[in-house]
Formats: structure tokens, sequence, C-alpha cells
């Protein structure tokens, strides 16, 4: 019998278990990545997973509505409240502010239960949402498992534990009609590299002057699309930020083709992450 006709009938049975194997569509764990190294993953909207080795942080990421933006659909709520693959082990939640296109507080007081070692770090007006579903919920164990920042307004605080480091810096919420909203900017330290995430700051001065981030040598920022497309916000980014790259978020879809270019024309090397699960490693 010819040689290659042999080896095709003895490869055989390994080809048909490889091919049902494909065919399973299960997901595939990745190994955690080295503590050296960042990587992030896109939920939806302002919504990103942080990995460094054991450390894996969610931050705006567990919502319903996104209103005209994007929000993360069910089966990424799901797989984020239970805490099932792939946001197993998720040792924080951070939370910037308490509106429904970065938080809901149904999921997130069930995220708490289902992740009793997690640990949900926020300001108090995103807690006293919460509150009201602590009634409801007399499963939630909150005691060591909330971190409620407490500094005033254009204040900072910090907060460390299991691989990181984040200042939080409490800002005022871009828009007149939202002007009472804290929003907490987001400094972290994580796989060897600084990131700042804004949330929803609003683009005066006063928001940023006090904190000296030009001095922190910032690797990776987070800043929403209207900061981009404003010359006051981005004069706020090259004299109060000065980051090494710039990630957007918060980014309307409808005009995502219009604006992108607009925002490519004054930073080149912007990157945006335009699919869900999408995941790049800085």
């Amino acid at each position: 019998m010819n040689r290659r006709i042999i080896t095709t009938l003895l490869l055989f049975p390994f080809m048909h278990l490889f091919a049902q194997d494909m065919l399973r569509e299960e997901p595939f764990i990745s190994p955690l990545p080295p503590s050296g190294r960042l990587e992030v993953t896109y939920i939806a909207n302002s919504g990103f997973l942080f990995s460094a080795g054991t450390t894996r942080v969610l931050v705006d990421a567990l919502f319903l509505n996104g209103d005209i933006w994007e929000s993360p659909s069910k089966k990424l709520q799901k797989a984020m409240t239970t805490g099932d693959v792939p946001f197993k082990n998720i040792s924080h939640m951070l939370v910037s502010h308490f509106h429904e296109d970065h938080f809901n507080p149904m999921l997130v007081s069930r995220f708490l239960v289902n992740n009793p070692k997690a640990v949900l770090v926020t300001n108090s007006q995103t807690d006293s949402v919460l509150g009201r579903i602590y009634k409801q919920d007399p499963e939630l164990k909150r005691p060591g498992q909330v971190k409620i920042m407490t500094a005033p307004l254009f204040g900072t605080e910090t907060y460390e534990s299991d691989g990181l480091k984040v200042k939080c810096l409490v800002m005022r919420h871009m828009g007149k009609d939202d002007y009472k909203v804290e929003n907490l900017g987001l400094l972290m330290e994580l796989g060897g590299k600084k990131i700042l995430h804004i949330g929803d700051a609003g683009w005066e001065d006063e928001n940023f002057a006090g904190f000296n981030l030009q001095d922190e040598n910032i690797d990776i920022a987070f800043i929403h699309y209207w900061f981009l497309l404003d010359c006051e916000g981005r004069r706020i980014i090259e004299t109060m930020i000065r980051p090494k790259k710039i990630v957007v978020t918060h980014v309307p879809y409808e005009e995502l083709r219009r604006d992108y270019k607009r925002i490519k024309e004054y930073y080149p090397d912007v990157e945006v992450f335009l699919n869900h699960m999408e995941k790049k490693v800085y």
C-alpha cells in the first residue's frame, strides 16, 4: 500500500478528534499575563479589563444601558456578574461615577456576592446608589469588600492592594447638567505601567491643575473622545496630562467613522478598541 495512504489512515482518528474539538467552541482560557506585562481588554464604552499577573481590574465595565454608546452584551454581563470565563478571579472593580453607561447597582451588587474576594473602589455618590440595593440583597457582604473614596472635590486618595496602586482624583463630571456629579479620575500603577482613566471628567483647568499629572510620566491615558475634538481638551492633554499613548473611550459608534479621522489628524498614534473583548498588550 502507498506510504502516503498508510500515513493518512493512521492520522485520521487524530484529525477527526481535532475537528470535533474545534466544533465544540469551548472558551480558551489564556494563561495569566506576567506581572511585568499589561493586558487591556475592551468591554464596552469606557469599560475595560486590565490584567497583570494575578491582578485583574474591571473599570467602568459592568452596566446595562449605554444609550447611544455601546453596552456589554447580556452574555458578557452575566460572565462578569458570575465571575465566569473570561472574568474569573477579578481582584478589583473600579467605578468612576454612578451614571448608567458606566455602572449598574444591581449587577455590581451581584458581582460582589459572587466574587467575595473582589474589592469595589468608588466614591460616596456611587455608594449611595448601591445602598438602595444593599437593603434588597441580604447576601451582600459589604465589610471589607467596598472601599469608598472620601476625598473632597479636587482632592486625592490612594488605594493600594494586591499588585494594584490607584490614586483617585476627585473631579467634576463634564457638562452643566452634571455639574454636581463627582467623577473619579483613576491613576493606576499596574504591570509596570502608569495608566490614567479619566471617566467622564470635564475639560476645565480646575479638574486637572492641582494634580500635576504632567509630572507623573503616564504611559497610557484613557480619554473620552470629546477631549480630543475640543481645542481646550487638547490643550489639557498636551500641557496637564502629557501621556505617552492615548486610548479613546466613550465613542458614539454612529459617529466613529466621521470623527475618528479628525482625531487621527490631531493624534496620529491614538488607539481605539473597535470590537468587544478586543485585547492589546502594552
